[in-house]
């Protein structure tokens, strides 16, 4: 296995997690005993790609609503049962001089031995630009968070052929849907596969990449759907999402949903700009 490959079955692995579901259609990010759940936070927002509402609600009261799109925060939009966020809710869009205010809010909101819960909605106030707001990597170094679990297997299963991806000839005679985006997308999705629907079986790049994502998508496509679910704005509804970049080796992985169809890809770099306008294309 090549060095390149370790950090996205690293990511993969770290997705493979049930999410328990709360009253109103929240779902639960952080138990009661984990030890970090500001980390748990972040790690909800660095895999938020199209512009969302996403609202922090820890057991214990407070609140925190959050306007997030492309990994970046770009506003706040709410806040209960916190102290100092006049400033935050008073800006249009986050700037570095907003950061450490910031992060208190996020250490208000998400308490040592309380649950936290997220809510999705839509964005409150647009969200088109993705370069405006703070980084989620950035807060994320400022508070020694490492945004991807990296839990390797100790017993790796053996995984399933690899499809035969169709011929370069065959994917250029037509191009829409997921096959459409993945190409609009560009040379950056560097490996991807579509499972289920009339695209199922179409994949591209190096074979061991995109094996590896086919026997993910194998054992986990009903956690990833339950996950697109979770932030669409409708069970079912067309979804893309970053679902997390390695801050050292430039990966993300990224998943949509198109109908029955799922696509589930390796990008490298930071293609946010990119992938965004592809899906834009991808949706018309």
């Amino acid at each position: 296995m090549n060095r390149g490959t370790l950090p996205i079955l690293a990511r993969l692995h770290s997705l493979q997690t049930s999410a328990r579901i709360v009253p109103g259609g929240g779902r639960v990010i952080s138990e009661a005993t984990d030890r970090n759940p500001v980390a748990q936070m972040l790690r909800v927002m660095n895999e938020t790609m199209l512009a969302r509402s996403l609202r922090f609600v820890s057991a214990a009261g407070p609140s925190l609503t959050l306007d997030v799109a492309g990994r970046r925060v770009l506003r706040v939009t709410g806040a209960e049962g916190l102290t100092g966020a006049e400033t935050c809710l008073a800006t249009d869009v986050l700037e570095d001089e907003h950061k450490d205010e910031l992060i208190k809010l996020f250490q208000g909101v998400a308490l040592v031995r309380e649950e936290l819960h997220v809510f999705s909605g839509p964005a409150g106030r647009g969200g088109e630009e993705v370069s405006i707001g703070l980084p989620v990597a950035l807060l994320a170094d400022l508070l020694l968070v490492d945004l991807n679990v990296t839990e390797p297997d100790d017993d790796p299963v053996e995984l399933p052929e690899v499809v035969v991806p169709p011929t370069p000839a065959e994917i250029a005679a037509g191009e829409t849907g997921l096959s459409g985006f993945a190409s609009a997308v560009g040379p950056a999705l560097v490996a991807w596969l579509i499972d289920g629907g009339a695209e199922a079986g179409r994949t591209d790049g190096p074979e061991e990449m995109v094996s590896h994502l086919q026997g993910f998508l194998a054992d986990e496509r009903d956690s990833l759907e339950r996950q697109f679910d979770s932030l669409s704005a409708a069970p079912g509804d067309a979804i893309c999402m970053i679902l997390g970049a390695m801050l050292v080796e430039g990966h993300s992985i990224v998943g949509a949903r198109i109908g029955p169809s799922i696509l589930l890809g390796v990008i490298e770099g930071d293609a946010t700009t990119a992938t965004l306008g592809a899906w834009r294309a991808a949706l018309r």
